[in-house]
């Protein structure tokens, strides 16, 4: 794992008595005296102060992209983004009369990196050269989501069975949130500045092989025909300043 030396701040504890507590919720202490309804209403504030570590949990993977220290996004950001791209993916595919669970493409999204809230962020370059270290990474993120599941409470199984199921994507929905997943990672390397040639040709063969994969017929088309129109947009090197001119010209 790379060590970064990232910029010193003055840090301060506003709220001392959350840092037992997180201790305490990580290592899944509950006590004895909670009745079974205590438990699960407690798991969701626990679960909500768990989430707020995705703040400053960087995605150091970018760090073969020569992606700096301080320009790392983190998986907050990530989780976001990746939602937004998602959903307007699925809207798109649903007002083309494309077949396609908005709901179940949105919680793949949500979700999809809660596993590297310990750590386990992998370059994708990396995995192309190393693929022993695909499997244990993906290994190391299936035994985090057994470790995070019991903060869901009464959804743990649900929340297994999303990340399973993302782990492994055979569904159209899957594939879709996959698909939003590479597209912000390319956005992102566009936006930072470190987009480089190599970039045009992963996404270009990644995302058709996950065209590939989706069932339903409609769906397929209406998804190829945006994502061969994206990969045209993200290869040139437009500013946001580009982006809003072109909006005003409409």
């Amino acid at each position: 794992m790379a060590v970064y030396d990232l910029p010193k701040v003055e840090t301060r504890v506003r709220f001392p008595s959350l840092a037992p507590r997180l201790i305490n919720l990580v290592r899944g202490e509950i006590p004895v005296s909670c009745s079974k309804k205590e438990m699960i209403m407690k798991n969701l504030p626990d679960l909500f102060r768990l989430l707020e570590l995705t703040r400053t949990q960087p995605q150091y993977g970018y760090a073969l992209s020569d992606v700096k220290s301080y320009e790392l996004s983190n998986l907050a950001e990530h989780h976001y983004l990746v939602t937004m791209i998602a959903w307007q993916l699925a809207r798109h595919i649903k007002n083309q009369g494309g077949v396609i669970d908005i709901q179940k493409v949105l919680e793949y999204a949500l979700i999809h990196d809660l596993g590297e809230l310990f750590g386990g962020d992998i370059s994708r370059i990396y995995v192309e050269l190393n693929k022993r270290a695909r499997v244990k990474a993906k290994a190391f993120e299936e035994e985090n989501h057994k470790f995070i599941g019991k903060f869901f409470g009464e959804d743990e199984k649900y929340f297994r069975k999303l990340a399973k199921e993302m782990l492994d994507p055979k569904t159209d929905e899957a594939w879709i949130f996959k698909m939003a997943d590479y597209m912000e990672c390319g956005h992102f390397l566009r936006y930072s500045g470190h987009y480089k040639n190599d970039d045009d040709d992963i996404l270009g063969k990644a995302l058709p092989k996950m065209i590939s994969k989706i069932r339903n017929k409609h769906t397929k088309k209406v998804i190829k025909e945006l994502t061969d129109y994206w990969l045209k947009e993200i290869s040139k090197d437009k500013s946001s300043i580009d982006v809003l001119k072109r909006a005003g010209k409409k």
